[in-house]
């Protein structure tokens, strides 16, 4: 065999592991978003696999174990049928019930055990107008000076 071919077919077998590497690294890193309601149709497919869900937290469900970090709370998408989730983390200032979040983990059983919690907030950003007016104030006493 000429040393011509034998480069082209090592080349072609470095290409192939290659890109057999990269599409398995994308399958892994691959999280999929789902609504409560397809997880709730069947459970069990969603078993030990990572994925997210966006959804409200339900009205009353929220519990704050300061002491062991851990948050659980109840998650809708109608108010009816919702999944039980369980946070282990610092829970975020935005957090409250009736927001929206989205959650990343794994079913685990029945209760989803969330390992990144993410607030949904409004992209409307307002200041109050007795903040501006103190703030107003204070660059004119600066401007006085």
């Amino acid at each position: 065999m000429k040393t011509r071919t034998k480069f082209v077919i090592g080349g072609a077998v470095i290409l192939a592991v290659i890109i057999a590497l990269s599409v398995q690294g994308l399958q892994e890193m691959t999280v999929f978003f789902y609504t409560p309601q397809e997880v709730l149709a069947s459970p069990s497919k969603f078993e030990d696999k990572t994925i997210r869900i966006g959804a409200l937290v339900q009205k009353g469900s929220v519990e704050w174990n300061a002491k062991a970090i851990q948050l659980s709370f109840n998650i809708t998408e109608d108010g009816n049928e919702f999944i039980p989730v369980l946070y282990d983390g610092v829970k975020p200032d935005l957090f409250r019930e009736g927001q929206g979040v989205v959650v990343e983990g794994k079913m685990k059983g029945p209760r989803f055990e969330a390992n990144q919690l993410l607030v949904k907030h409004s992209e409307e950003y307002t200041v109050e107008t007795e903040h501006k007016k103190n703030k107003e104030d204070y660059y004119k006493s600066i401007q006085a000076q």
